[in-house]
């Protein structure tokens, strides 16, 4: 055990004893403290009581408050009288300092163009896009360069985004699909230490929550452009959500294209509609139904070598290879059920199906394979999903001691037809790979939560995963199989409240788990072969504090180790295995409410990364992010007969590796980004600037070896006087004096200053 875990131990041992008797940590109003896993309140005296959250489409003469941050926690109730004691089944408490849960009052207070801008609401999470807006985001998280989503667990309602086995790369987490504004709430936990999340859930989870409804039914339309840069694109959105005596309905569709600011357009085109209806029934339970269909097309102006624009061959904003980009679509059904069977007992059944395309046109090595057609690629992924969860928790008295037991099991099954291309400007010339995969995952959980007092708590748990799955190569019969794994996950939780009163609250967490990713199961049939399953092993010490009923401040030291690194292969484009690695850092986040209508937030994070084995590596893992931060100004005030509102936020991440040497680095930046808006009863109107400083940096980068087409021939003697530019260096083997292509770093470019428009106009 580390021995910074150990101090922590001790620390909080020694909290545990001088903790003052008769305080429950669970009944406290902190805001920001929200389990991921929450459950609405039952209380048996009266109908379902849930705290509903205020929305930004709520009167314009409602009171004014402060930007709230998080949505307020959950209790385990136990309300007493002479003649008997009842348990209310409630939300869970946080069980971890780096677990919250954040409502649409607060993203809606950022400039939001999309789902990933929501999903900035995590601490520490940073997300860039390279190759098109098309494309999935490349994630950053606790050292991590998640790449799409390796590492990283997203959902929606519940349901799994991750694409296992994907012909882009395992994980990967596209979140175009999802109109932002069915986004009510944000749910996000970090580390391995949460018997209901499974693969993917290792730096941490992020599940978004869509509305049951929206307050009016409305039409939105707007526009995006760089001044001086690129084409203008649009968007428009419409959302109908009829009223009925019980049922709740949101039906939305947005169709828009963005051109970024690009001399080759993205042109991304997409199109999308969110249908969902929620039934109740009883005093406590309801039928969920619904439906989201996406599809997309766009151009790519790829991830372009530093080299070239210093060299004049392309401009910051030019391209290589102009026939990059790519479509996707994706069809999704689901069904949910949330039963009551008792005052202290919940049942909750999710069901999905869905149908899903994908095809990437890349080109990462330029003319170092092909010096004629170029290395250009296509990636097709076509496949079908299914799958559902069931849980039931129920909560029952043992004396002093309370109980809340989950216990649960979730299934799920990809049918893939995967294919590798060699193209030319999106011609197909000749087939590298042709597989079929099938990949089922089964899964069972449990989680006991006891509290013998109410300044102690104590969660014990754990999952057991199960794998199966089936390679038909139809080039190659030895790149085939079928196999299986599993692996079994304890989970550790002991949370300790030694103050809590009206003026101050304060928790310690303690957490340690095992969790892990899946890796492609291609993998296990080539050579060398990679495991189907990846162990993390992760501890964190950490504490929540609410002071004077304005001021939160949260911090989290924490250790993970990872059994195997999937790490990036700038040579084909592709993912590779490598050895075991330790990922430690700190995290820090504080919230203030200044005045009753301003409130300042800053999220801090700095992160050691190694191979575990190899300790040389002393410049850390290529493109792991030692240092982010994030944070700003978010204010709500009443204007006249509406609601004014502006966010000036900043985000950014320092200067990291992009070689496991450290020779090359890839710079940091940070964005500063401003949001404007004005509620009226019958419109809405906001206004953001993106890079309000228009600062020009870099956004994805990688070190990648490749060949323009001006350079010399692969296996030709090197030029007197060559270089690969600035910030590349010759590639392996140029010692001979032959030439090999150029290690570079290749980025995409941050969009410069980007003005967007969106008017709403409500409609009933």
């Amino acid at each position: 055990m580390p021995r910074w875990f150990s101090a922590g131990l001790l620390l909080l041992l020694t909290a545990l004893a001088s903790a003052p008797r008769g305080i429950r940590a669970d009944e406290k109003a902190d805001a920001g403290m929200a389990a991921p896993d929450s459950a609405e309140v039952l209380s048996p005296a009266a109908p379902e009581t849930r705290a509903e959250p205020i929305h930004l489409s709520a009167a314009p003469d409602a009171p004014v408050v402060a930007p709230s941050f998080s949505t307020p926690p959950g209790h385990v109730v136990e309300e007493s009288s002479p003649e008997q004691t009842t348990l209310v089944l409630a939300s869970r408490p946080t069980s971890a300092a780096s677990s919250l849960a954040v409502q649409e009052r607060s993203f809606s207070l950022r400039p939001i163009a999309s789902v990933q801008d929501i999903l900035r609401v995590t601490p520490g999470l940073l997300m860039v896009q390279h190759s098109g807006g098309g494309k999935a985001n490349q994630y950053f998280l606790r050292g991590f360069d998640a790449d799409h989503g390796t590492d990283l667990a997203l959902s929606i309602d519940g349901m799994p985004i991750n694409l296992v086995a994907h012909a882009h790369g395992q994980g990967y987490a596209d979140t175009n699909f999802i109109i932002p504004e069915v986004v009510e709430r944000v749910e996000i936990s970090k580390g391995p230490y949460f018997a209901g999340q499974g693969d993917f859930a290792t730096a941490g989870a992020v599940n978004m929550v869509s509305r049951d409804d929206f307050e009016r039914s409305s039409a939105g339309a707007g526009f995006v452009d760089s001044p001086g840069h690129g084409q203008a694109g649009y968007r428009a959105l419409a959302i109908a959500s009829p009223k009925f005596d019980s049922a709740k309905a949101t039906f939305a569709a947005e169709i828009g294209r963005s051109n970024g600011p690009f001399d080759h357009p993205d042109s991304w085109d997409k199109y999308k509609l969110w249908n969902k209806v929620t039934v109740p029934f009883g005093a406590a339970s309801s039928v969920t139904v619904g439906e989201m269909s996406y599809a997309g097309n766009w151009n790519g102006s790829g991830q372009i070598p530093a080299r070239a624009v210093e060299e004049g061959l392309i401009g910051r904003f030019g391209s290589i290879d102009p026939s990059e980009g790519g479509n996707t679509a994706r069809h999704q059904v689901f069904a949910a059920l949330k039963l009551r069977p008792t005052e202290t007992s919940e049942l909750r059944l999710s069901t999905y199906a869905a149908t899903y395309r994908f095809n990437l046109f890349s080109n990462f090595t330029l003319f170092l394979d092909d010096p004629l057609n170029g290395d250009e690629i296509e990636q097709i992924d076509r496949r079908v999903i299914y799958g559902g969860k069931v849980s039931y928790r129920i909560m029952h008295q043992l004396g002093p001691v309370s109980f809340d037991t989950t216990i649960g099991g979730e299934a799920r099954n990809d049918d893939i037809h995967a294919e590798l291309w060699h193209t030319r400007q999106r011609q197909q010339l000749s087939v590298l790979r042709s597989d079929d995969v099938h990949e089922s995952f089964l899964a069972a959980f449990i989680n006991e939560e006891i509290t013998p007092a109410r300044w102690l708590r104590l969660d014990l748990g754990g999952r057991v995963d199960l794998l199966s799955f089936a390679v038909d190569s139809h080039l190659d019969s030895s790149n085939g199989g079928v196999g299986a794994a599993h692996q079994g996950s304890p989970k550790a939780s002991l949370v300790v409240t030694p103050l809590d009163s009206p003026k101050a609250t304060l928790d310690f967490y303690l957490n340690y788990g095992h969790g892990f990713h899946s890796n492609d199961v291609r993998g296990v049939f080539a050579q060398p072969s990679v495991t189907p399953l990846t162990r993390a092993v992760g501890e964190e010490f950490g504490t929540r504090a609410r002071l004077w009923g304005r001021w939160d401040l949260a911090a989290a030291l924490w250790q993970l180790d990872l059994d195997n690194e999937t790490v990036w292969n700038g040579d084909d484009g592709t993912t590779a295995v490598s050895g075991a690695t330790t990922r430690r850092g700190v995290e820090f986040e504080t919230r203030y409410e200044v005045t009753p209508w301003l409130a300042a937030d800053v999220d801090l994070t700095y992160t050691h990364s190694q191979f575990s084995r190899d300790n040389e590596n002393g410049g850390g893992l290529a493109l792991a992010p030692k240092t982010t931060w994030a944070g700003g100004l978010s204010a709500r005030h009443a204007l006249g007969p509406g609601v004014a509102r502006a966010g000036l936020r900043f985000f950014g991440i320092g200067d990291r590796p992009a070689t496991d040497d450290g020779a090359l680095v890839a710079p940091g930046f940070t964005e500063v980004d401003l949001h404007l808006g004005y509620r009226h009863r019958w419109f809405d109107v906001a206004f953001d600037v993106e890079n309000l400083l228009d600062q020009a940096f870099r956004s994805a980068q990688f070190a990648t070896t490749s060949r323009l087409p001006n350079e010399p021939a692969v296996g030709t003697p090197i030029p007197t006087g060559f270089s690969c530019g600035r910030s590349g260096r010759l590639a392996p083997g140029a010692a001979s004096g032959v030439f090999y292509g150029c290690q570079d770093v290749d980025y995409t470019p941050a969009y410069p200053l980007t003005l967007r428009l969106f008017a709403t106009l409500f409609l009933d």
